[in-house]
Parts: structure tokens; sequence; C-alpha cells
């Protein structure tokens, strides 16, 4: 039987889009956010890629999705943490991920764009404001439309 062969050009690309997302891992150094300085330092790595805008390689996106969800789940710990008593001093290991409304919101916000860019995935105004305001979810659908536009992956929208 002649076994099929892989092709090495799309495994190269494979490959060296996996050494370069290690690359940046390593010069970012994402970790689980402990401290107001690390959410800072997070945070301006963030910005450097999204003010990059669409002309991001496919690394510096899985990059940018990492390091939205560490700092939304930060933001969300210590949100959690405002509702809680004053004696205790430790911050709380619990983090909530946000609600897909609340990331919709922030990568809005973060690429300085309204909810008019966003509209059409919802079909009109009316339903793209209730979206992003909580009052009514995202459907699987057009979560995968999000993802596409912001080049993000979908489950950050569920």
């Amino acid at each position: 039987m002649d076994q099929e062969k892989p092709d090495t050009e799309k495994l190269d690309y494979a490959t060296s889009i996996d050494e370069r997302y290690s690359a940046l891992l390593a010069a970012a150094r994402p970790s689980v956010i402990g401290s107001p300085e690390e959410h800072e330092r997070l945070l301006n790595e963030a910005e450097e890629l999204v003010e990059k805008g669409n002309i991001l390689a496919p690394e510096e996106v899985k990059l940018l999705s990492l390091l939205v969800f560490l700092i939304e789940a930060y933001e969300a710990g210590l949100e959690e943490d405002e509702g809680h008593d004053e004696d205790h001093d430790e911050p709380s290991l619990t983090v909530n991920p946000p609600e897909p409304y609340e990331t919709l919101q922030r990568l809005l916000r973060a690429r300085q764009l309204e909810l008019s860019d966003v509209e059409h995935v919802f079909g009109n105004g009316h339903l793209a404001r209730e979206v992003l305001t909580g009052q009514r979810a995202i459907s699987r659908g057009q979560a995968r439309e999000l993802a596409k536009f912001f080049q993000v992956p979908a489950k950050l929208f569920y």
C-alpha cells in the first residue's frame, strides 16, 4: 500500500506557530494574577497586542485570548472581594469567569469600537443593546460570529 506522507509545509507552519507562541509566552510570562502590579503588567501586554488591530498573527491571537481571560478572571475576583466584609486581608482564590456580555463590553472598549460595529451579528441595534446589557444571552452562532470579528475563541462568549 502506498502510504500518504504528511504535508510537511503545513506541518512546518503549525510547528512554527507553536514555536512562536512558545516564544511569546516566554516573553509575556502570563500566569494567574495575584497582585495589582501583575494585573497592570498583563494589561500592558494585552494593550500592546490590541493596538496592532486586525493584523495579529495566530499565535498573538492565542496570547491575547489568554491575557484577556486572566485579566477578566482577576477583575471578577476583585469585584467579588469588594462585596465581602473588610476584616479579611487575603484575596479570594475563587475566580469566576466574566459573563459573555462583559467580555463583549471589554473587547469593544479595548478596540475603541461602538455597538454599531457588531450589531449585524445580532440582527439589529435593539437586540445588540440587550445583549450588551446582559438582558439577552449570546447564542452559539452569535458567539462564533463575534469570535471571527474579534479574532478570539468563541468560548469567551458562552
